[in-house]
């Protein structure tokens, strides 16, 4: 049947095109927008194909030269010429013949870039030479063979060329509503009345194999003939409007509890998480992934009851409105609920799903074929990089995934390299894990090739606090749009550390630093400032912006304590051990107070820090001082340092040995964890603990990167290894040390976060023993003070990223002020502990402080005033004499809410200890314990 609009359309262009590499010729098949001529091409071509008379195709016109050739573009700025191409992988047949069709783009410049019928890029290549001569220069890129075929220089083709290669679809109608989805857009048609004749059919490709032409399905707009290849022509113009059914990656009919995530009403196919992965996953951890899943694609956040208390949420879809504020989260579950699989998890499944099928290749059933994202990149501590390694493939296989990792051999050179690899070859590696110092030595190839990296994955996200960090910096200049931070504890300090982290995540939803700081720095402190505890105006007011500032932020901030995983966890039980300094602690702790003169407020800052920096140490051990710089300088005294000699010379290190004799003499096959903040500290206790023949391994920021994984899996697994010790803040992240079941926190840290990072790593998934936390304190001296300071930093990050309280706490969180700082230089020698007085006078029977008790002491408070009433100076009085009552009954209240379910053991009920090895060191004759706080789970 001959076609006159067929005949029309190629008058004037050549039909085929008679390759020196082709044992046939060939010519790709035109796409027209009538679907009759479209079917009388793929009608004639196979007759040709299958022996039509030479005749019929000599009377078609030769080629015109490239450089005669008009383009007809629709965008006068588009400086690209366009060509259809063949492709093959090498070959040594004598008779070759070609695999694929598809398109090229030539730039001014000389760059060549090459794509399959799909748009899919199949490589580039650089081409000096004259342009006329391309067509016959055979090219090899990215292992293949690429012949050009001829410049595209009709209008229409060229606008479909064009649009192949931008993968947009062509609108049917003048009326259409545009949704955005992240970084894909969808365009739905909203007209009911379509010209058949604008049509655009899919694009075709021949398939040479099987000798003849099939439709290959990009976007569908309609399901036309050319969709289906089978359908009639009145059929096809019966149902203009029929769309393409999509199908999701994974049927879930066919899923034990399958995880759907929620969706835009935009979507296009549900997004279930690989059943591979979901089979492992528990309630708290199918709740985080599509959390993560909801912000990073800019969802609403789905209201907490529903998300918490509903069965079965993760097992369905629900359709959420789209928030254009958020594009990142923040994951700040604590230690151990599974951060690190969550992410996996939700990583593998935006590399291969996507809510928008329409945007990526699909098979013939509408699978998609490709995932919203395609470049990963994460960034750790060093020391977390192998674990992330083993993770990927514990939960994964690395032969499905593509991870790379920079090795600490490499030179710079060969780190730039890689990186530049990963970034421009598509399929080899789809995740880079980096170290945070090294992001510093390749952040230039980085940014050269940004735009290719689709999700950020920031661990131990805390490390981004400083808005002068270098390091935060490079990653804002990135400019990734998708982020996801992780970390158990992201208020460390203060709320400005807090606003540099969320402003990272979600740029802006907080507004500029300085109006942060206007609208909820400065008042909230002022309502927690010790001076403003009567001001009721000023209290109120810190109380709704708190509010308010918790009400934006938990859009994003996903917030779980380790109570939910207390069902999949063997027992737990945290003990503080309050330690009786030694009389060699007290001469010490007398001489640097006598030397350092009897005012120390009014030393420099400097000074204050060296002292406190010293009274620390001399907690620890006294023999540390003799390599102290500020004692060396200022206070050193040959006659004085030798007192300070003695081997078990802190009260600390006796409690220390006396427990790690119990473990090994009256348990079998345990192991313990020893921590502590100072190197020189592990020199000590490492010493003490050869002498006494146990064998030990250790971990410090000494320990070379590539033995770090080694010592913890030998520890892990060697039945003859006795104790581990770590380094605080080298070691004490991310670790999995299951093969102990107790640990021992030597000293504390100023920031809780390291030290609860540190008591996280034996109590974890797949521990199976009971686990036993010690903490050991100096009684009267800095280490409480040091305790007492990190309760009250857990209190303020309760407060706004947690819903105990619901933020409605208005007492003051800051233990001490500037009057309280001489209390830091003070040593309390006839007290058992200057916690408990504090917060209680219980005799130590095994008291246990309980919820409703602090509700209550909390409520009861003083009286305020505000700065606009009147009082007489009698009242003035009064309130000023009952200010030191009342500030230390607050501090009471605060200590006791950050110590509920802990019991008080005085030195008369150690029997009550529900530890056989901490009970026989207090009850030894010569114990140095003088108080415990007890918390079994």
């Amino acid at each position: 049947m001959f076609s006159w609009q067929l005949y029309q359309s190629h008058r004037d262009k050549p039909l085929m095109r008679v390759h020196k590499y082709e044992n046939k010729p060939f010519k790709p098949p035109k796409r027209l927008n009538d679907s009759h001529a479209t079917q009388n091409v793929i009608r004639s071509t196979s007759t040709k194909r299958q022996g039509v008379a030479e005749s019929e195709t000599t009377s078609v016109k030769k080629a015109k030269p490239m450089s005669s050739m008009s383009v007809h573009s629709s965008d006068p700025s588009d400086n690209k010429r366009y060509f259809t191409l063949m492709y093959r992988k090498p070959t040594q047949k004598k008779h070759k013949t070609w695999a694929g069709d598809g398109y090229a783009t030539f730039r001014e410049g000389g760059k060549l870039s090459f794509y399959d019928a799909t748009g899919k890029s199949i490589g580039s290549a650089q081409y000096k030479n004259a342009p006329g001569d391309m067509l016959e220069n055979l090219f090899k890129s990215s292992g293949l063979e690429i012949q050009l075929d001829y410049e595209v220089s009709d209008a229409k083709e060229y606008q479909e060329v064009k649009n192949v290669l931008l993968g947009n679809r062509q609108e049917k109608s003048s009326s259409s509503q545009h949704f955005d989805l992240g970084e894909t857009s969808l365009t739905v048609e909203s007209s009911s009345h379509n010209n058949d004749n604008q049509i655009t059919p899919a694009p075709l490709f021949q398939n040479k194999r099987a000798n003849k032409f099939k439709p290959l399905i990009k976007t569908c707009p309609a399901r036309n003939s050319l969709i289906s290849g089978r359908k009639s022509e009145s059929e096809s113009h019966t149902n203009p409007e029929r769309k393409m059914s999509y199908q999701p990656v994974f049927d879930a009919s066919k899923i034990d509890d399958p995880i759907i995530m929620n969706k835009h009403c935009s979507a296009e196919v549900d997004v279930i998480v690989d059943p591979f992965i979901s089979k492992n996953l528990r309630s708290h951890q199918r709740e985080g992934i599509k959390f993560m899943y909801d912000c990073v694609l800019g969802l609403s956040r789905p209201p907490k009851d529903l998300a918490t208390n509903q069965e079965g949420f993760t097992s369905r879809s629900i359709i959420l409105e789209q928030d254009s504020d958020i594009r990142g989260c923040l994951l700040a579950d604590e230690m151990g609920l599974g951060k690190t699989l969550m992410t996996i998890s939700l990583i593998w499944t935006l590399l291969k799903q996507t809510p928008i099928a329409s945007t990526v290749s699909c098979s013939q059933s509408g699978v998609p074929l490709q995932g919203l994202i395609s470049k990963v990149l994460i960034i750790c501590p060093v020391t977390l990089i192998a674990n992330w390694k083993k993770e990927f493939s514990k939960w994964l296989n690395l032969s499905r995934i593509g991870i790379l990792t920079l090795s600490p051999q490499n030179t710079l050179e060969r780190d730039k390299y890689e990186v530049r690899t990963f970034l421009r070859v598509q399929r080899t590696y789809q995740v880079m894990i980096l170290g945070y110092e090294k992001l510093l030595s390749v952040s230039e190839e980085l940014e050269k090739n940004k735009s290719v990296l689709d999700l950020l994955v920031c661990d131990e996200g805390h490390r981004l606090k400083n808005g002068s960090s270098k390091i935060l910096n490079v990653l804002k200049s990135l400019d990734i749009q998708k982020k996801i931070l992780l970390s158990g504890t992201p208020i460390q300090n203060d709320l400005n550390e807090f606003y540099n982290i969320i402003d990272f995540i979600n740029p802006g939803i907080l507004g500029s630093y300085q109006h942060f700081k206007k609208r909820f720095i400065l008042p909230i402190s002022k309502a927690r400032d010790p001076s403003n505890r009567h001001n009721e105006t000023a209290v109120q007011k810190g109380e709704e912006l708190s509010q308010e500032m918790i009400e934006i932020t938990q859009r994003f901030i996903l917030r779980r304590t380790s109570s939910v995983i207390e069902s999949y966890l063997p027992p737990r039980m945290d003990l503080i051990l309050f330690c009786r300094p030694t009389e060699t602690q007290v001469m010490a702790f007398k001489d640097i107070l006598q030397n350092c003169g009897p005012d120390l407020l009014t030393t420099s800052s400097n000074s204050s820090l060296s002292v406190i920096t010293l009274l620390k140490k001399v907690c620890n051990s006294p023999s540390l001082i003799e390599s102290d710089a500020y004692f060396n300088t200022t206070l050193g005294d040959s006659r004085i340092f030798k007192k300070y000699t003695q081997a078990l010379n802190s009260g600390k290190l006796k409690v220390l040995m006396t427990l790690l004799e119990r473990i090994r003499n009256g348990t079998e096959g345990e192991k313990v964890v020893i921590v502590s903040n100072y190197t020189q500290t592990l020199d000590i206790i490492q010493n003490l603990m050869i002498s006494a023949d146990m064998r030990i391994c250790r971990l410090d920021g000494s320990t070379p990167s590539k033995q770090r994984d080694g010592i913890v899996t030998s520890f892990n697994r060697d039945l003859s290894l006795f104790a581990l010790l770590l380094s605080a803040k080298s070691g004490g992240v991310g670790l999995n040390l299951i093969g102990a079941s107790r640990l021992i926190l030597f000293d504390n840290d100023w920031n809780p976060s390291v030290d609860l990072q540190a008591m996280s790593r034996i109590h974890r998934d797949g521990q199976t023993k009971p686990c036993y936390i010690y903490r050991l304190v100096t009684t009267g001296c800095i280490d409480e003070k040091i305790l007492q300071r990190q309760l009250m930093k857990q209190s303020l990050s309760q407060k706004f990223l947690s819903d105990c309280n619901n933020g409605k706490d208005s007492s003051n969180d800051d233990l001490f002020n500037k009057e309280d700082l001489k209390d830091l230089f003070s040593v309390i020698l006839d007290t058992p502990s200057n916690t408990h007085d504090l917060i209680c006078s219980c005799d130590g029977a095994g008291e246990e402080v309980n919820s409703e008790s602090v509700a209550s002491t909390m409520n009861n408070k003083g009286k305020r005033y505000s700065p606009d009433t009147w009082i007489s100076a009698l009242e003035a009085q009064k309130l000023l004499e009952d200010k030191e009552d009342q500030n230390l009954e607050e501090k009471a209240s605060l200590m006791k809410r950050c110590l509920v379910g802990y019991k008080h053991i005085g030195s008369k009920h150690f029997c009550n200890l529900l530890d056989t090895v901490a009970m026989e060191a207090a009850q030894n004759a010569q114990s140095d314990v003088t108080f415990a706080f007890m918390k079994p789970s």
